[in-house]
């Protein structure tokens, strides 16, 4: 990215086009600094997502590091998997960072938590099939939680949004607004203990870290419940 370029503010509407090449079905949903969007071609109507990083609203000294590791989850989403939601293209639209990937129809396993219709086999399988894929790579998820577990029209259980996917072979260290290490990554309900940890940042970016969270997520599509409880905040542990 070039540093004289200032992100531009967008606020996508539905119908809006991208890029001129993509049209803006709807927004699916927003995180700490992306946004994500249903999209369709303009020439072929096939159906992508959109994850667009909003660098306009984020201090100007933790912007590169935002890129970087948004550059991260573009090629993570590159590994050769059938149980990992696959990137497209990657580029800057008015200074800002996106993503085209794979659009998943059948919702995430969220929205099926506490169903009797589910079958917890197969999803479960899927799911640590695509951890397999990450940790043969080097990868480790490190916010693996049923909003993060996607559908397929085929039913096929993928891993998705590795925005804060941790790379064995390359250290990133995160810094907050103020310039100071910050190693607490996940959500505090699936988190195991040594990722609360911030003396333990190396400890974060191993694959039991996945494991650990796949046991609370597995706990909860069994029984209806977290096996901690909510955990909304560092306070609750």
């Amino acid at each position: 990215m070039n540093k004289t370029v200032i992100p531009k503010r967008l606020d996508y509407t539905e119908g809006d086009v991208v890029l001129s090449r993509y049209r803006i079905v709807k927004a699916l949903g927003d995180g700490a600094f992306g946004q994500v969007y249903k999209v369709s071609e303009l020439h072929s109507n096939d159906i992508y997502a959109l994850k667009l990083l909003r660098l306009w609203d984020v201090p100007s000294e933790i912007r590169q590091a935002l890129i970087d590791r948004f550059d991260m989850e573009f090629k993570t989403g590159l590994i050769s998997s059938r149980y990992l939601v696959h990137s497209y293209d990657y580029g800057f639209v008015d200074g800002n960072p996106y993503i085209i990937m794979e659009f998943c129809p059948g919702g995430d396993l969220a929205s099926k938590v506490g169903r009797r219709d589910i079958d917890v086999v197969r999803v479960s399988n899927d799911i640590l099939n695509g951890l397999n894929d990450l940790h043969s790579n080097g990868k480790v998820h490190r916010d693996l939680k049923p909003e993060n577990v996607l559908f397929r029209a085929d039913g096929t259980a993928v891993l998705a949004d590795f925005g804060i996917c941790g790379d064995r072979n390359k250290r990133m260290t995160e810094r907050n607004i103020f310039g100071k290490p910050y190693q607490i990554f996940g959500t505090y309900a699936y988190m195991p203990p040594e990722q609360v940890n911030r003396a333990r940042g190396e400890a974060t970016v191993l694959p039991t870290t996945d494991v650990f969270s796949f046991g609370a997520m597995l706990f909860q599509l069994l029984t209806g419940k977290l096996p901690f409880g909510p955990l909304a905040d560092q306070n609750d542990l």
